[in-house]
């Protein structure tokens, strides 16, 4: 059987898709070796783990690509997930302490989520229409609004679908780096 060759953009992606987790676990550790300061793990940790709560409400409330969600963070943010992982990412820069190594992250982290969440919604525009489309009218894409969607459905959050969802591993990871981090900086600091 012939194979056809894929665009370069699908290449990249699946390339970076099986590299993901080698290349998180590369720049974690680069970052923890540039991390020097104590005091700036105070400032860093509350907002990683305000990142994963974020993630883990939402991870409570979606079903992928079975059922539309509107319920949640889905009611004020369309992409609360991003939001979330944006944070927990933030919080680990800002322990390095280093302004160059925080702007970079941002830029970073944007141009990625920009790429993802246009991917992304392109999809969900196919499997949800009518009702992608009227929600994106709504709801914004970064900036969560103070009120709920119109048609935004009450479900509490579920610790069974955070499970589902494989959040509670993220929970586990950013726990265990957070506890390592400070072991390192408490331990062997600058």
């Amino acid at each position: 059987m012939e194979s056809q060759a894929l665009p370069v953009g699908e290449r990249l992606h699946r390339g970076m898709t099986y590299l993901r987790g080698p290349l998180v676990a590369v720049v974690v550790f680069a970052l923890v070796a540039t991390m020097r300061e104590l005091s700036a793990f105070y400032y860093g940790a509350p907002v990683s783990l305000f990142g994963e709560m974020i993630q883990m409400w939402a991870s409570s409330q979606i079903r992928k690509d079975e059922r539309f969600t509107i319920s949640g963070p889905y009611s004020y943010v369309r992409n609360p997930m991003y939001i979330g992982r944006f944070f927990v990412g933030l919080g680990f820069v800002i322990i390095t302490w280093n302004p160059y190594i925080i702007a970079a992250y941002v830029v970073l982290f944007a141009i990625y989520a920009h790429i993802r969440v246009n991917r992304e919604e392109s999809r969900l525009k196919e499997i949800f229409k009518p009702h992608y489309q009227e929600y994106c009218s709504e709801i914004h894409r970064w900036l969560p609004r103070l009120k709920a969607y119109s048609k935004s459905e009450p479900q509490r959050a579920s610790w069974r679908q955070l499970c589902v969802n494989h959040e509670q591993i993220n929970l586990l990871i950013v726990v265990v780096v957070l506890v390592a981090v400070y072991i390192r900086l408490s331990v062997f600091g600058s």
